[in-house]
């Protein structure tokens, strides 16, 4: 469950997408540890014209290999605009099981 509700989130990224506060004035306003999380919040928004998924998507091993094998070259919050992945955390925790347990298990990688 997250820490912050969708309604809040959607919320924030509309203020700042307005123009009325700035990004750090937003970080200290509703004491978010760093202007990432807004930038993540702000990314789903762009990309899907929502926060917060509807229900829970189910990934194939051969999906998750490729947002791998892209994350090579770009950053996380890339991988996650272009593949439409969020939280981007959801990339992190593949890495990490992919690194433990390679491609042979990918079908466990949660």
């Amino acid at each position: 469950m997250s820490k912050y509700s969708n309604e809040f989130k959607l919320k924030v990224v509309k203020e700042w997408l307005s123009g009325q506060t700035s990004l750090d004035a937003l970080v200290k306003k509703y004491f978010l540890s760093d202007n990432s999380t807004i930038r993540e919040w702000r990314d789903e928004y762009l990309v899907t014209g929502s926060i917060g998924s509807t229900g829970h998507r189910v990934y194939s091993p051969e999906f998750k290999i490729s947002t791998l094998n892209y994350l090579e070259t770009h950053s996380r919050s890339e991988t996650a605009r272009h593949f439409a992945i969020f939280p981007s955390t959801t990339i992190a925790n593949w890495l990490s099981k992919y690194r433990k347990f390679g491609y042979q298990v990918g079908t466990a990688m949660g």
